[in-house]
């Protein structure tokens, strides 16, 4: 169990380190996933940020005297109620909406990863170790900037899956 602050710092970033591991494998899924070109390589060039977030985390952890974790997190979507888990079964039975559905968790998971780095910059001024926030400065601007991309597909997303009268009646 972590006593010291140092050791808390380092528990949070061997999170972090986990977290990106994870998301390699999972943006590599995705990009398969997508028919759209542009989706498709968007997700490739994160994937490619993704593991450099991985590795410069890892540098900071080394750097620090720290053990890199080699476990990788789960990556799911973050709000899975039980109530509400036959509902969401029956939507992902259609590939529409599960490509909505993945959309909307990836938006999620993208925040979720920005304030990750917002925390990461706050801990690591406040146990002298500010020379590390301007790489997780960097990291959370690329997380909010393909956040910022995903929210922008996601009508594209929606009109997929319901397509517009106009389209319908084509």
């Amino acid at each position: 169990m972590p006593t010291t602050e140092m050791d808390r710092y380092l528990l949070h970033l061997n999170h972090a380190l986990s977290m990106e591991a994870a998301l390699v494998d999972h943006l590599e899924e995705r990009a398969s996933e997508v028919e759209d070109p542009k989706i498709k390589q968007r997700i490739q060039d994160h994937r490619t940020q993704t593991m450099d977030h991985r590795d410069t985390v890892k540098g900071i952890i080394q750097s620090l005297g720290g053990q890199p974790t080699a476990a990788k997190s789960n990556v799911q979507p973050p709000i899975t109620p039980g109530v509400v888990g036959k509902v969401r079964e029956a939507i992902e039975v259609e590939r529409p909406d599960q490509a909505l559905a993945k959309a909307l968790a990836d938006y999620s998971v993208e925040h979720y990863e920005a304030a990750t780095y917002l925390a990461l910059g706050e801990i690591a001024r406040n146990v002298n170790h500010a020379e590390h926030v301007p790489e997780f400065d960097r990291i959370r601007q690329e997380e909010e900037e393909m956040a910022q991309f995903v929210l922008n597909a996601i009508p594209e997303a929606v009109e997929q899956a319901f397509p517009s009268a106009g389209r319908r009646a084509a």
